[in-house]
């Protein structure tokens, strides 16, 4: 039997993101999301709190963009990480999702970073970088002239009509006669 290891989870962050690079040099950006879920008490929400690691580009672009309280979906796998703590010496463990994907959906501080009228849908981040204007070309000029009319040549092949069906080709002999078809 193959095993089979996905995670994927929509929520708000918790905190800001905490973004570092290991030795080598490879980035990794630390991620709180609060994933909630209505039940069916409409006062009542549960709340999962979940810890998200983040690597490489995704962790660096996570670090730059993202800030407590945005809304994020993650695609992701779960970890469980071992560790025999230094000073009480017991056993340590934590379960945690290793992102593969992350998809910034927006949110965030309400009037930070976002247009007026916008909803929320889109964020848009004040150390993001501006797309270029490219110079865009006049739009040609249509002339004034009506188009060509359609060619005239064109003639459609004579209608055929079907060959005669055969006097026999629906009868049933017997107790078959009658018509078993359900409606």
């Amino acid at each position: 039997m193959a095993d089979f290891n996905k995670v994927i989870l929509l929520g708000n962050l918790t905190r800001d993101p905490e973004l570092r690079s290991t030795n080598s040099g490879i980035p990794v950006c630390e991620l709180g999301l609060a994933v909630n879920r209505r039940s069916n008490d409409p006062n009542r929400e549960e709340v999962c709190f979940v810890d998200i690691v983040v690597w490489d580009k995704q962790a660096t672009n996570c670090g730059r963009y993202l800030q407590k309280g945005a809304s994020v979906l993650i695609e992701g796998r779960l970890q469980l990480d071992q560790w025999q703590d230094r000073e009480t010496g017991q056993k340590r463990s934590r379960l945690r999702v290793v992102a593969e994907r992350v998809q910034f959906l927006g949110g965030g501080r309400a009037g930070q970073g976002q247009n007026e009228g916008d909803d929320g849908a889109y964020q848009q981040y004040d150390n993001a970088p501006q797309r270029e204007s490219y110079p865009t070309s006049p739009a040609p000029q249509r002339s004034q002239q009506p188009p060509p009319a359609p060619r005239q040549n064109y003639q459609a092949p004579p209608a055929q009509s079907a060959p005669p069906m055969p006097n026999d080709a629906f009868e049933v002999g017997g107790d078959e006669a009658e018509d078993d078809i359900p409606f």
